[in-house]
């Protein structure tokens, strides 16, 4: 091989492992915000792999936690009780005991494939009939998932892999109807004696009412998980400082403003930021030039507006989340202009960052000749207003009247879940009725020796 090939080849071979490493690091950091040392680490933590520890804020006294949707169902969603489809961090859609979801009819009804290959930790296999089962089971008590169910009319046996799932009214929430824990009642006799079993990787062998749960590997799981034995213990948070200091426990959540001081001086731990789809901030829109309002969405586009007026949170160039991978809202929204208007009105409420957010709004707005009137405290939650812009914290379903959940719906025949929220994005940016600022987060210590994020994602 002649020196120019060999040269050649050497920075080809440099360029990919180059790429792949970069990969590897952004993937592993992708919501990393603070990296501890292994060896701030004590020396039993260090060697103990079998087991991980999982604090809990709260662990109910129910032998049904299913019931509830909280921080517990969270990881037991994950490792025990397997819903349909999984939302991951970027509102990407994971298939679990579901092969295929399709809206169709406006929204009214989605046909399931199911995904015939899982069993319950019994050996059970899956069927359609076990996941109507578990459904009804559902619909007939009262739990965090009653409201969501409300709206399902008819849940149908079509054949031994398909279901048809009917509703009232098309939702947006109706998708989140099939991230619901799917549960086998495998001793009837015992309805409500019995904690029911799940698909995940792991199965309850223990549960000890407001202490810990113990879950054990399910072995007719395929999913390969590192540790044979997890415990789902209740952390003391009023004395975060033995928590830290013992290692006891080796991820859990913390409040940033109380607790990662701490555990940055402990130099034992990585920290994570995720995010709260629940809440943030938008910009509401009651302005029908649609070039004013892409411009006055352009003024707060980027970090640089967020970090002058939040100190908590992250910023948000997605309606549907900030992590939202692909096209999201900034890159969608079109370019603006501030032709023919003079002034503008604007409502907030009475916290600080609501305040920042129209300091900052009204600066920028007024270097381009636009005077910003402050007009008073807007109501709590949301609600019909008559300025022309509302600096509103909340959820951005509870902006969008069943008109435009209608309209969104019939502009597809039918709509995969898979592209759900990629099409609700690209829909919400063409309406143009609220620009995003920011989202609430949560923040999780993890032991930098335990390999544990995905529990909580």
């Amino acid at each position: 091989m002649d020196k120019k090939r060999k040269a050649g080849l050497i920075i080809v071979v440099v360029c990919v492992l180059s790429l792949i490493i970069h990969f590897s690091l952004s993937q592993k950091n992708k919501y990393l915000i603070y990296e501890g040392s292994s060896q701030k680490v004590n020396e039993k933590k260090r060697n103990e792999n079998d087991t991980l520890y999982i604090g809990i804020s709260q662990i109910s006294d129910s032998i049904h936690p299913y019931k509830y949707d909280n921080e517990t169902m969270d990881i037991l969603r994950n490792l025990v009780y397997e819903p349909l489809i999984n939302m991951k961090e970027d509102t990407s859609i994971e298939f679990i005991n579901a092969k295929d979801i399709v809206f169709k009819n406006e929204g009214k009804e989605a046909y399931i494939k199911i995904n015939t290959n899982k069993v319950f930790s019994d050996k059970t296999t899956m069927t359609v009939d076990l996941i109507i089962e578990s459904y009804r089971w559902f619909m007939k008590q009262e739990t965090a998932y009653s409201e969501i169910l409300r709206n399902v009319e008819e849940i149908k046996k079509i054949d031994d892999q398909n279901i048809l799932f009917t509703f009232k009214e098309p939702n947006l929430e109706n998708i989140k109807v099939f991230m619901m824990p799917l549960i086998y009642q495998n001793d009837k006799e015992s309805y409500y004696g019995t904690t029911c079993l799940g698909t995940g990787a792991y199965k309850i062998t223990q549960l000890k009412s407001q202490q810990e749960i113990m879950l054990e590997k399910n072995n007719e799981s395929k999913r390969r998980e590192k540790y044979e034995t997890i415990v789902l213990k209740l952390i003391d948070y009023t004395n975060i400082d033995s928590v830290i200091k013992n290692q006891d426990i080796d991820i859990f959540m913390i409040n940033q403003e109380n607790h990662f001081d701490k555990i940055k001086d402990s130099g034992a731990y990585d920290v994570y930021e995720l995010e709260n789809k629940q809440m943030g901030y938008y910009l509401v829109y009651n302005i029908k030039e649609d070039s004013i309002k892409n411009a006055i969405a352009k003024t707060v586009e980027g970090k640089t507006f967020f970090e002058k007026t939040q100190d908590y949170g992250i910023y948000s160039s997605g309606i549907v989340s900030a992590h939202k991978a692909g096209s999201s809202y900034y890159s969608l929204i079109k370019s603006g202009n501030f032709q023919n208007i003079e002034s503008l009105k604007i409502c907030h409420d009475v916290n600080g960052v609501s305040l920042g957010i129209y300091q900052n709004l009204s600066k920028k707005l007024k270097e381009v000749g636009i005077e910003c009137q402050d007009v008073g405290v807007a109501v709590n939650g949301y609600g019909p207003f008559k300025e022309d812009i509302l600096i509103y914290k909340g959820n951005y379903n509870k902006i969008l009247t069943e008109e435009i959940v209608k309209e969104f719906y019939k502009s597809y025949s039918e709509i995969s879940v898979e592209e759900f929220y990629n099409e609700l994005e690209q829909y919400l940016s063409n309406k143009n009725l609220m620009s995003p600022l920011s989202k609430e987060t949560k923040w999780i210590a993890s032991l930098t020796t335990k390999d544990t994020l995905n529990f909580f994602e």
